[in-house]
């Protein structure tokens, strides 16, 4: 008797640790898988301008898809994990970082947008090509895309030439207003060499004479190039081609009276508007004009809402634009990309799927057959007085 009462205890107990079991093994097939992001900018330090709005732009989009209950591909549910790196600009952290992300098997990394850190970390993307995606926006990841070893990368900061680059887009801009001569005056390094050869061609195109004039880097005194510019009356100045020193060029180029029209790509409307009643005119390539758009696009106003709940402060404008690269709009087509691919790892598919389906988010976006990204953007052009007009170029067919 005692001996039947002991076994039936026995099958009681059994009975209740498979039924836990099985209720644990049903917890674990529901639960939420989870997809790694990395993201590898500077997010401090002088150059954190390239970086810092990606990084507030890519974290609130994964949280409003966390938020949302995550996602699902072939079925299942997953939600996203980002883990964010701060290089501040340097390429042996970045070295290092990037590494520990490989280590951990990251399949996507978000990143980065300056070349120097592209640089020191393209050997070792080399070696992992094939085994993850790159969304990179650094100006040297634009000649790379589509050779040997490389299948990893795209590019998502509009190239200046080609027939969708904002640069030819914006010289046709020019030329429809008959102008006939341009001076270009860049930084002599190597981006202001590339950006010559670039605009020589695009302005030759368009049957515009252009003359070039490269300063030395931490030229605080431009009146010797302006004069020598100006003696062959070009019709616009165009500088560059960052506000360090658009901000001295245009306000001496005003103030000896030698210029008050300038074409300006990859800068902003600051210089201009702090020069507003020394300026005719002034074209600036602009990602987009939030301060615009958020009055007339539905997505903008809504991400520009968000964006202040999330972080407690005001909207950044004036870097918002630069939210175009690896960003707010990456991680929703990225994770549109899963869905279509059905599967979170076989990069190879989840690429194919990046490349062959547009997307209408903050920006209208699409990518080229060479992972080159292709997306909307603005032409801002200030008048005398602030006045501020926008085009909107569209190059997506």
């Amino acid at each position: 008797m005692l001996n039947m009462r002991l076994a039936k205890r026995m099958w009681v107990g059994l009975g209740v640790l498979l039924l836990i079991g099985g209720v644990g093994v049903a917890r674990q097939a529901n639960a939420q898988a989870v997809v790694k992001i990395g993201q590898i900018e500077a997010q401090t330090g002088p150059t954190a301008t390239y970086g810092w709005m990606s990084s507030q732009g890519a974290k609130l989009a994964v949280k409003e898809i966390n938020d949302a209950g995550g996602f699902q591909v072939a079925g299942k549910p997953y939600k996203l994990e980002l883990i964010q790196m701060d290089t501040r600009g340097e390429p042996r952290e970045a070295t290092v970082q990037f590494k520990k992300f490989m280590e951990d098997g990251v399949k996507f990394v978000f990143g980065p947008f300056l070349s120097n850190v592209f640089n020191s970390i393209e050997p070792i993307a080399n070696l992992h090509n094939g085994k993850f995606l790159m969304f990179a926006g650094a100006t040297a990841a634009h000649s790379l895309l589509g050779t040997p070893n490389h299948d990893y990368l795209l590019h998502t900061f509009n190239w200046d030439s080609g027939p969708s680059g904002f640069g030819t887009l914006m010289v046709a801009q020019l030329k429809k207003q008959g102008v006939k001569r341009v001076a270009m005056l860049f930084q002599n390094d190597a981006f202001g060499k590339v950006a010559a050869d670039i605009y020589s061609k695009l302005f030759k195109d368009a049957g515009i004479e252009l003359r070039i004039e490269l300063f030395e880097p931490g030229t605080k005194d431009f009146s010797a190039s302006l004069a020598k510019m100006a003696a062959d009356k070009p019709d616009y100045l165009f500088p560059g081609y960052s506000d360090a020193v658009l901000y001295d060029i245009v306000r001496q180029a005003t103030e000896t009276g030698l210029f008050k029209k300038f074409f300006i790509v990859r800068g902003s409307i600051g210089p201009a508007l702090k020069n507003k009643d020394a300026i005719d005119d002034y074209m600036a390539y602009v990602p987009k004009y939030f301060e615009s758009a958020e009055k007339t696009e539905k997505a903008t106003s809504k991400f520009i809402a968000e964006y202040k709940t999330f972080y407690k402060r005001e909207f950044p404008y004036d870097q918002a634009p630069l939210c175009a690269s690896s960003c707010y709009d990456h991680v929703y087509m990225l994770v549109n990309a899963m869905k279509a691919a059905e599967s979170v790892d076989d990069v190879a598919k989840i690429k194919k799927a990046l490349m062959s389906t547009p997307y209408d988010g903050l920006w209208k976006i699409k990518y080229d057959e060479t992972g080159e990204v292709i997306f909307k953007f603005d032409l801002v052009q200030v008048k005398r007085g602030g006045a501020i007009s926008v085009i909107s170029i569209d190059p997506i067919k």
